[in-house]
């Protein structure tokens, strides 16, 4: 399959969606056909980094609908990722669901359960699919050997640091352990009296579990199996712990919110920050002072969870739905506009040849910070991918958040939120046996 011409650059991807209105999910909405014997479908998405990234995906969309008259596909914003899961989940209910959607990689196995998915392996196979994506992309999309998706906007979380107070604390780089962390943290936290000015570090709020999971891994522990988490293992209660010491020693804030804690870094009150690889275009062109990306620090090794997603195709529609899904979703992933696409965000090109190409060889020249987090993700592996993946996702979220705010111990908030997740899993495997 020949890659599709795009020529869109970020000006003309934020120029040409203005034309696109956001609107709300509404089932079986389908906007009208711009020609007799058009082929219509909705793809509904998420914003889940800071950014302007709502109106990119427009334009790419748009761009899409121009070069294909005889298809139309009518972009659905749908907010954060679990806003996005829960609208698919509802449609899926009413026997209504988008044509296609970009889900949190680590909803596979929820949709896989809803026999939702469209499996795509012979289709991934007759194309480039398996030779030019990066394996470790391909394979967050992979379930019992076959293809349910293409990766889109693959990420993991950065470390990202303000250059100009690394060089005013006479810090010469970035730390590489979580005891350097801890000890860079403290340098860089400043109060006046009791009144805080900037914190030494922060972990982007809304997605500490996430973040919980890097840090497990650099700790030696994949904290999830396909069928039971692994939340209460020693390496778990340590990598949570380390946390608590930070926030007691007032180096780390118990608490911020995602878009929060990115303008608060921009805005010099915080020295360190962990987020997304999707937000580095913003945080690099947007911040006063100078951005550095590092790996996050180790402790026993590296390590990184994979967050952002795939585009996936609707099981539940008719096969010119399905072949037209298929198009759209393989140009928004082909070489072009892949380079393109990682260098208007920052989020992962999936593709080799993308990185390959010259253009993206003259981006990382020009923005070295993007090669970090592409040698980072050889040290990651998918994010909880386990079914129920929702609810275990707040368990976790509620054990982080209360043991930073000081109501309970690490050991027993893990316990808790282990037990509960579990218990939940083997309830929705026992009800897909059945």
């Amino acid at each position: 399959m020949t890659d599709s011409k795009f020529t869109l650059t970020r000006r003309k991807f934020l120029a040409a969606s203005a034309a696109i209105p956001v609107i709300g999910f509404a089932p079986g909405l389908i906007s009208s056909a711009r020609a007799s014997g058009q082929v219509n479908l909705q793809f509904m998405y998420p914003v889940g980094v800071s950014g302007d990234i709502n109106n990119i995906v427009s334009g790419m969309v748009a761009e899409f609908n121009a070069q294909h008259p005889n298809i139309n596909v009518e972009p659905i914003y749908a907010g954060s990722y679990d806003n996005t899961e829960q609208k698919v989940i509802t449609s899926l209910g009413i026997d209504e669901p988008p044509s296609m959607w970009l889900p949190i990689n680590s909803a596979l196995q929820t949709f896989l359960g809803l026999d939702a998915l469209e499996d795509i392996t012979d289709r991934a196979k007759a194309d480039d699919i398996y030779d030019d994506f990066l394996p470790g992309f391909l394979n967050t999309c992979i379930s019992e050997d076959r293809l349910y998706g293409l990766p889109f906007q693959p990420s993991t979380p950065v470390l990202y640091y303000n250059k100009d107070a690394f060089m005013a604390a006479g810090i010469s780089k970035a730390p590489d352990t979580w005891d350097e962390l801890f000890q860079v943290a403290q340098a860089l936290t400043i109060r006046d009296g009791s009144e805080l000015k900037r914190w030494g570090l922060v972990i982007g709020g809304g997605w500490h579990d996430w973040m919980f999971e890097c840090y497990c891994r650099q700790n030696g522990l994949v904290p999830w199996q396909k069928d039971r988490v692994l939340f209460d293992q020693p390496e778990a209660v340590e990598a949570l712990e380390f946390w608590n010491t930070m926030v007691k020693a007032g180096v780390m804030a118990p608490a911020s919110t995602w878009q929060g804690s990115a303008n608060d870094f921009m805005a010099g009150q915080t020295a360190m920050l962990y987020h997304s690889t999707g937000s580095l275009t913003n945080l690099r062109t947007s911040a006063p002072f100078e951005v550095g990306v590092a790996f996050m620090p180790k402790n026993k090794a590296y390590g990184a969870a994979q967050g952002g997603g795939p585009i996936m195709i609707a099981k539940n529609q008719s096969d010119e739905k399905k072949e037209a899904s298929w198009t759209f979703a393989r140009w928004m992933t082909n070489t072009e506009n892949q380079a393109k696409w990682s260098r208007a965000t920052g989020y992962l090109a999936v593709r080799k040849s993308s990185w390959e190409s010259a253009e993206m060889q003259r981006y990382l020249t020009e923005v070295p910070q993007a090669k970090v987090a592409l040698d980072q993700a050889a040290y990651a592996g998918a994010f909880l991918q386990v079914p129920g993946y929702h609810r275990v996702r707040e368990n976790l979220k509620s054990a982080l958040d209360r043991t930073l705010a000081g109501e309970i111990e690490p050991a027993q908030a893990l316990l808790e939120a282990n037990d509960n997740s579990n218990r939940e899993i083997q309830r929705l495997l026992r009800r897909q046996r059945s």
